[in-house]
């Protein structure tokens, strides 16, 4: 059997901060967390003791999608992550600079926005991603420098992803964003020599965005390396699904039920259920292959993270799916020895693929109980949110957690910890407040510093290996990233207001108390 005890990132007490990387003010970002503002923020957490750094999934969503668990692809990186100002052609480039001078008043607005402008920002990075994709042409290919061959490695070693992916993306912008299904028949099927013609007729344009992933690459495998060497882990997500109408799909067409979608079944959250408008997966066929669709995902993450959350984890097992005409829904999988056995071969694939990267079961929600023994008896780290861990309202002690699971406060689903704080019936205040501070009151405790304090220490003393908060519950603020079963301008659009030196200005004090936390509870 697996066992993931001796995995590296399992051998020390580890703290860290879960922030999208969305969210993150760099000096000179445009409105939007890039990889020059992780590389600031890598830096400054380093500076705190830190270890991990949780960034959520950073794969490319289509237009007005600002959701990263419903990507256009699940291996390409979003462009507007790339960071402008470290591209070599955009400095190089006239024209690229002409535009960017054009641009300078609308990023000075974006920049002061609370909310990040998804829809504004990544087309205005395309203007000057194209442009300096021109003088890569002129310049770098017409000389056959080495620049322009480390581009044609990249793209030999990606075939496998990046071909379809480019196509599919040069498609979309042909076909004014219409859905694969509604392509040209010989498109939409793949037939094989109407794609090596479109290829042909289309070559400029899929050749460009095959040059905006190898920047994006090479950024983040040096913000990675950047990382490394301050001692800090990179902690990615892998979204369960993709969107129907994604390269993944379109590629893949065989191994998804093109008519059934996915979701979940009523729970604390959604009390109706949810579709979630991601096709299922044909697991029958993905098993017969080995798990390959999966596997070559796992490989793609771990090229960018050292430690991966597997979201919606009790999917893999068994799936709740609605066919068509069907609002209650079911799993696809009815008795448990066939659930077991698909969810064991799954995370065998996983592990065997990750090598000694960590793989961490998002287990939240409704999870059933054989899952949890497995992920004990193989030590795949789980989640432990502080405010669920309850027995008939008697809040569970952390330091009984197992040590393989991972500690926190919150989720980027949940309110954060403050608010929930503040919104919960006194009762249930009187009962945690008693769990983390031995103390009984009437729970009419007001939130302060000294309570946000005293719940954080908690959780870094609890027998989890790793403490990830999200840095809302650290500085006590209410900021949510997402709501789940709703639609607003503000899920997953939240921007911190401060760059790293504004922060660290205002919260000092409380980032100097976390880590003297950090090391009172031996995690460094």
């Amino acid at each position: 059997m697996i066992d993931l005890s001796k995995n590296p990132y399992l051998q020390k007490r580890l703290a860290g901060v879960s922030l999208p990387l969305s969210s993150m003010k760099g000096k000179d970002d445009w409105g939007c967390g890039d990889i020059s503002s992780l590389k600031e923020w890598v830096e400054y957490f380093a500076n705190y003791d830190i270890k991990i750094l949780q960034i959520l999934p950073l794969w490319e969503t289509s237009p007005r999608e600002h959701c990263p668990y419903s990507a256009l692809s699940a291996y390409a990186i979003d462009p507007i992550y790339i960071s402008v100002k470290d591209v070599p052609e955009v400095e190089k480039s006239q024209n690229a600079q002409e535009i960017l001078a054009d641009l300078k008043p609308e990023i000075d607005n974006w920049r002061k926005n609370l909310n990040v402008q998804f829809d504004a920002i990544k087309p205005a990075k395309y203007r000057v991603l194209w442009a300096a994709y021109e003088y890569f042409e002129q310049v770098e290919q017409k000389n056959n420098t080495a620049r322009w061959q480390n581009f044609l490695a990249f793209q030999k070693k990606n075939t496998s992803w990046l071909l379809s992916y480019a196509i599919f993306r040069t498609a979309k912008d042909l076909y004014n964003w219409s859905s694969w299904k509604t392509w040209p028949e010989e498109l939409k099927n793949r037939q094989i020599e109407n794609l090596k013609s479109f290829l042909i007729k289309n070559r400029r344009q899929i050749m460009f965005f095959s040059y905006i992933q190898w920047l994006a690459q090479e950024q983040l495998e040096q913000a990675r390396k950047f990382a490394k060497e301050k001692g800090v882990f990179l902690f990615g997500d892998i979204p369960f699904g993709v969107n129907f109408d994604s390269a993944d799909v379109w590629a893949n067409q065989t191994k998804f039920l093109l008519d059934t979608e996915v979701g979940a079944p009523k729970d604390a959250l959604a009390q109706g259920g949810q579709k979630w408008g991601l096709p299922a997966y044909n697991w029958s066929v993905i098993e017969e292959q080995n798990f390959n669709l999966w596997r070559s995902r796992i490989a793609r993450a771990c090229e960018i993270y050292d430690i991966f959350r597997l979201d919606h984890l009790v999917g893999f097992f068994r799936t709740w799916v609605f066919k068509p005409g069907d609002d209650i829904g079911a799993y696809d999988i009815s008795d448990e020895t066939s659930q077991k056995a698909r969810g064991a071969k799954f995370i065998d694939a996983v592990v065997e693929t990750a090598k000694d990267n960590l793989p961490v079961g998002e287990d939240l929600g409704v999870i059933p109980d054989y899952m949890r023994k497995f992920m004990t008896d193989i030590n795949m780290p789980g989640y432990r949110v502080i405010r669920w861990e309850k027995d008939n309202e008697v809040f569970r002690e952390p330091r009984n957690y197992p040590s393989a699971s991972l500690a926190t406060t919150s989720t980027h689903d949940t309110t954060t910890l403050k608010q929930w704080w503040e919104e919960m019936p006194s009762w249930q205040r009187a009962n945690f407040w008693e769990m983390v501070s031995a103390q009984k009151t009437d729970g009419n405790i007001p939130y302060d510093q000294d309570v946000n304090i005293e719940i954080l220490k908690r959780v870094l003393a609890s027998n989890s290996n790793l403490a990830v908060f999200p840095l809302q519950d650290i500085i006590g603020t209410t900021d949510r990233i997402n709501v789940p079963g709703t639609v607003s301008p503000d899920n997953w659009t939240f921007r911190l207001p401060y760059t790293t030196q504004e922060f660290e200005e205002k919260y000092n004090g409380i980032m100097t108390i976390f880590q003297a936390l950090i090391r009172e509870t031996n995690r460094q």
